[in-house]
C-alpha cells in the first residue's frame, strides 16, 4: 500500500487520486442499508420494509456525534503527519481510537435504553413498532463497529492513504450481501436477520482496520497513552462538526414535514429526487472530504501558499465535474427518473424539482470544498456556526415563507440553492480571513 503524499506534486493529481477511493467507499455505505432494505422488501414483506426504513433516522442520529469526532481525529493526524511529526500521530491515533470504543459503548447502552421511547417519540406507526425495535436493538450492536471504522478509515486517510479503508469496506459490503442471503433468505429470520448481517459485516471492517493499523509502520504501540491533552484536542475540533450534523438532520426532518403538506405525490417525487441526487451527492462528499486531508497534510507541512492554491484548483476540478453530471441528468431526467418510479406525475413534478435545483448544485460543492478547507485547518466551531446559521435556520424560515405564500413544490426546491448560496459565501469570507491570518504567521 502506497500513501498519498499531499504535500508535493501536482495538487489536482493529487486530488482527484485521492478522492477517488473515498467516492467508492461512499458508494458501498449508501448500498449497505439499500441491501438489507431489497432483502427484507423481496423476500418478506411491506411491514418488514417500513420497519427497517422507521429505524434509520435514529442510527443516523446516533452516530452523527462521532462522525465529527472521528473528522477531528483525522485533521489533527493530518497536520502531524505532514509534520512529520511520529510520536504525536502515534499518540492522536491512540486517543481516537480510546475515544471511539469508550463512545461506542456508551452509544450502544444509552440506544439500547432509550430505543422504545424513541421510536415513539418518532411517531413510529404502531403496526411496524414491534419490528422496528427488533431490528434497532440488535443493530446498535454494530455502533461501536461503526465508529470505529470510521475513526479508523479517518486517520488511515490522514496518512494520505483512501485505498485501504475503501477496499475494506468492499469486502464488508460484499460479507453483508452474504449474510443477508444466509439469514433471510435461506433462514427466514426477516429484519432480525437483516440487521444481525449488518453487526456481522461492520464488525469484519472494523477488526481488520484495527488489526491493520496496529501492524502499520508500528504506528500503534503495545501500551497506547491517553493523554487528556491529545485526547481534548481531538473533542475540540471534533463536537462542533458532530453538533453540526446531529442539528442539520433535525433540520431534514422538519423539511420533510413540510414535503408531506403537498400530498403523496410530492413525497414520492422528492423521495425519488433524493435518490437521484446521490449521483451528484456522493462525489462532493469525497472532495470535501479529501480537501480536509489535504489542507490537514500542508498545514501541518507549514505549505500556506499551496493551500491557497488548492482552493481555487479544487474547487475548479468539482465544481467541473458537478456541472457535467448536473448537465447529463437535465438532459435524461425522466428516463433517470423513471428507473426509480413510472408514474407520470410524480415523474412530471420530479422534473420539476431537480429543473429548480440541479442547475445550481456547481454551488453546492463549492460549499462543501471551501467547508472543507476550513474544518482542514481546524476551525470547525465557525464550520458549525455556518451550516447551523444558514442551511437548519435560514433554510426552515426560508422554507416556511415559501410555503405560506407560494405554496409551490418549485419554491420548495428553490430553498436548497438559495441557502447553498448563502453557506457557499459564509465559508468563502471565512476561509479568506484565516487564510490572510495564517500567511501572516509565516
Amino acid at each position: 500500500m502506497k500513501n498519498t503524499n499531499l504535500t508535493e506534486g501536482s495538487i489536482a493529481k493529487g486530488f482527484i487520486v485521492f478522492a477517488l477511493p473515498l467516492f467508492l467507499g461512499s458508494l458501498f455505505q449508501q448500498l449497505y442499508g439499500t441491501v438489507d432494505l431489497i432483502f427484507v422488501g423481496n423476500y418478506m414483506g411491506k411491514t418488514e420494509a417500513a420497519a427497517v426504513g422507521a429505524s434509520g433516522i435514529l442510527v443516523t442520529c446516533l452516530i452523527g456525534l462521532f462522525t465529527g469526532i472521528s473528522v477531528g481525529a483525522g485533521v489533527i493526524t493530518a497536520q502531524y503527519w505532514g509534520a512529520k511529526n511520529k510520536e504525536n500521530v502515534q499518540k492522536s491515533m491512540e486517543n481516537a481510537l480510546f475515544l471511539a470504543i469508550s463512545g461506542g459503548i456508551l452509544l450502544m447502552a444509552a440506544g439500547q435504553l432509550l430505543a422504545d421511547w424513541a421510536l415513539r417519540a418518532l411517531n413510529t406507526p404502531a403496526s411496524i413498532l414491534a419490528q422496528a425495535l427488533v431490528y434497532i436493538r440488535i443493530y446498535l450492536l454494530a455502533i461501536m463497529s461503526m465508529i470505529i471504522y470510521n475513526m479508523c478509515a479517518g486517520i488511515l486517510r490522514a496518512m494520505g492513504d483512501s485505498r485501504t479503508p475503501f477496499l475494506v469496506l468492499a469486502a464488508g459490503g460484499f460479507l453483508n450481501v452474504c449474510m443477508d442471503w444466509c439469514f433471510i433468505a435461506m433462514l427466514g429470520w426477516g429484519v432480525a436477520g437483516a440487521a444481525l448481517a449488518t453487526v456481522v459485516s461492520q464488525t469484519f471492517t472494523a477488526i481488520f482496520l484495527m488489526v491493520y493499523i496496529s501492524q502499520k509502520e508500528n504506528l500503534l504501540r503495545q501500551r497506547w497513552k491517553i493523554e487528556r491533552k491529545m485526547s481534548g484536542k481531538i473533542i475540540k475540533i471534533g463536537i462542533p462538526l458532530g453538533i453540526q450534523a446531529m442539528i442539520l438532520t433535525l433540520s431534514n426532518l422538519v423539511v420533510q414535514y413540510y414535503i408531506n403538506g403537498f400530498g403523496e405525490d410530492a413525497v414520492a417525487a422528492f423521495t425519488v429526487y433524493f435518490r437521484v441526487e446521490t449521483i451528484l451527492y456522493l462525489p462532493i462528499v469525497a472532495f470535501g472530504q479529501s480537501i480536509v486531508t489535504f489542507v490537514g497534510q500542508n498545514y501541518g507541512a507549514g505549505k500556506y501558499e499551496r493551500i491557497k492554491k488548492s482552493a481555487i484548483v479544487c474547487n475548479v476540478i468539482s465544481a467541473s465535474v458537478i456541472m457535467v453530471l448536473s448537465a447529463v441528468i437535465l438532459m435524461f431526467g425522466r428516463t433517470i427518473l423513471g428507473i426509480f418510479c413510472r408514474d407520470e406525475n410524480v415523474i412530471r413534478l420530479g422534473l420539476q424539482i431537480i429543473g429548480v435545483s440541479f442547475p445550481f448544485y456547481f454551488i453546492y460543492s463549492i460549499m462543501e470544498v471551501t467547508g472543507g478547507l476550513v474544518r482542514g485547518l481546524g476551525k470547525t466551531i465557525q464550520s458549525m456556526i455556518i451550516v447551523i446559521v444558514t442551511l437548519c435556520i435560514c433554510r426552515i424560515g426560508i422554507l416556511k415563507l415559501f410555503v405560506d405564500q407560494f405554496h409551490s413544490l418549485r419554491m420548495v426546491a428553490a430553498v436548497y440553492p438559495i441557502t447553498w448560496s448563502l453557506a457557499m459565501i459564509a465559508f468563502i469570507i471565512c476561509f479568506v480571513d484565516v487564510s490572510k491570518k495564517m500567511l501572516k504567521q509565516q
